[in-house]
């Protein structure tokens, strides 16, 4: 099977998907590089300073890959997000295994010419060069999910032609698996590779074989530290994720508002001309020239993810890029169903272009300090170099040494920059660090509290005695205060 037709003349030649590489490259080196950690790479950092079997938010793995990271000076050598670097490789490496696999000998574009087109296609992608650069779960579900679409696609498209591939079941087991243990959002695979092989007659008979069920056992295998977690907690992250994250009654608040700002988000932070490989993977014209079943297996997970989310996010707040799992399959089929030059020109331009800019809103200046508006997160990465001078310098000044922040977003960037692990959370909703325990620590003492601005005080008022505001800490950039920090003395704490 030809990976694209002879006559290819829709694809950017090599020597413009090198540059397109290179620009690429240069911003994502600029995200790993040149962004303070946000709130939520802070809090999973702060995981990895107290390993556990699995946490309260999301499974453990991505937590263990930056504290096995730490433990070689993996971030002394490459910085705080250096464990991304490596998974970019692994997701570039199983591109090159996908290429390699379906496209045949005598096809006319060469190996590395498709590579480049796939490579550069999917990190164009607004969220997927992002979010594989940020220490988030996602950089490591997009490396795993690529591997486990390949040995699965391999194995399914094999078993279908009466081949044996059990080298393929396995390791997409395993690495369905270890998916599991990064993200819960890895069900949607699953579920999705027991549809293609109960609605396909050449692999309805694999349900009779042992090995199926034995692969799906090393699948829940790998997750027994997020099960055990669970079990000896109340099951509080599954209930979490499934019902206390969106507030009591979520099920009865429908808002066609919030699921049209869903779809618009993600269509748009996806790349908005991905729009054409979504319809085509439907249309026999583009899905009949495809691997089948590897094609079938990405579309019933993009089918499983999207009306999941989408239907979430028209009762309770859901963020796009949680869909990821959704797009990725496709971006690796991409030059099957998308074959617009001037599709895949405005796919690159379109992605490069938001890149630079989100960028530099994040790195150098929110954009809010030339134009109207306001944005809260990319406004709180910058200065925190001012915040722990100030922070340490006003804690001797009074005389206290407990530290805490209001919102587990501040107190793990807090955490960070003091290199301190005692820095608690003061917050609306559980988070991890009431598993740790650490609010019970200071209870009854004199706590110093980081808050922003914004955010009431109310949720901190009601945990002291009395609280006194002492100071206020304006950021700056260019002359424009783009945020401000307050810090209190609370008396007598109550977890």
């Amino acid at each position: 099977m030809k990976f694209v037709p002879d006559k290819a003349d829709y694809l950017p030649s090599v020597r413009a998907l090198l540059i397109i590489a290179g620009l690429l490259v240069l911003l994502k080196l600029l995200i790993t590089y040149g962004m303070f950690p946000l709130g939520d790479e802070a809090y999973y950092w702060r995981w990895a300073q107290t390993p556990e079997l699995s946490y309260f938010d999301h499974p453990p793995l991505g937590a263990w890959l930056i504290a096995l990271g730490q433990l070689i000076g993996l971030d002394h050598l490459l910085g705080l997000r250096a464990v991304t670097l490596l998974t970019t490789l692994g997701t570039l490496f199983f591109i090159w295994k996908i290429i390699g696999h379906y496209r045949s000998n005598d096809a006319t574009i060469s190996h590395t010419h498709l590579f480049l087109f796939v490579a550069t296609m999917l990190y164009a992608s607004p969220t997927i060069l992002v979010w594989s650069s940020l220490i988030y779960h996602d950089h490591l579900l997009i490396f795993l999910a690529s591997g486990a679409f390949f040995y699965l696609g391999r194995y399914l498209d094999r078993t279908a032609r009466g081949q044996s591939d059990l080298a393929g079941l396995y390791a997409g087991a395993l690495y369905l698996g270890l998916m599991g243990l990064t993200k819960y959002s890895a069900v949607f695979m699953g579920l999705a590779l027991v549809l293609v092989i109960l609605f396909s007659s050449k692999l309805r008979h694999q349900l009779k074989s042992p090995h199926l069920y034995l692969a799906g056992l090393l699948t829940f295998a790998c997750m027994l530290p997020l099960f055990w977690w669970n079990w000896t907690h109340d099951w509080a992250s599954f209930g979490f994720h499934l019902d206390q994250r969106h507030g009591a009654g979520w099920l009865e608040r429908f808002n066609p508002i919030a699921l049209i700002n869903f779809v618009a988000a993600t269509l748009v932070l996806f790349g908005p001309f991905l729009l054409v490989a979504i319809i085509n993977q439907f249309r026999p014209k583009y899905a009949n020239t495809a691997p089948r079943y590897l094609l079938r297996l990405a579309t019933y997970t993009f089918v499983l993810s999207t009306i999941a989310f989408a239907t979430v996010s028209a009762f309770a707040y859901t963020l796009w890029y949680w869909s990821d799992l959704a797009y990725l399959g496709l971006l690796l089929l991409i030059p099957y169903l998308m074959r617009s030059k001037y599709m895949i020109w405005g796919h690159y331009i379109f992605g490069i272009v938001l890149v630079a800019l989100t960028t530099f809103h994040y790195a150098f200046a929110p954009i809010t300090v030339w134009l109207p508006g306001y944005d809260k997160e990319a406004s709180s990465v910058y200065g925190w170099s001012q915040v722990a001078d100030w922070v340490n310098q006003t804690a001797e000044e009074v005389g206290v040494d407990n530290l805490a922040a209001y919102r587990f977003q501040t107190a793990s960037q807090l955490s960070l920059v003091l290199s301190r692990t005692d820095v608690f959370a003061i917050d609306y909703r559980p988070t991890q660090f009431d598993y740790w325990e650490l609010p019970q620590l200071s209870s009854g003492k004199d706590v110093l509290v980081l808050k922003d601005d914004i955010s009431p005080a109310s949720q901190i008022e009601q945990r002291f005695e009395t609280l006194e505001l002492i100071d206020e800490l304006p950021i700056m950039r260019f002359g424009q205060e783009i945020y401000r920090y307050e810090l209190y003395l609370g008396r007598n704490f109550t977890p």
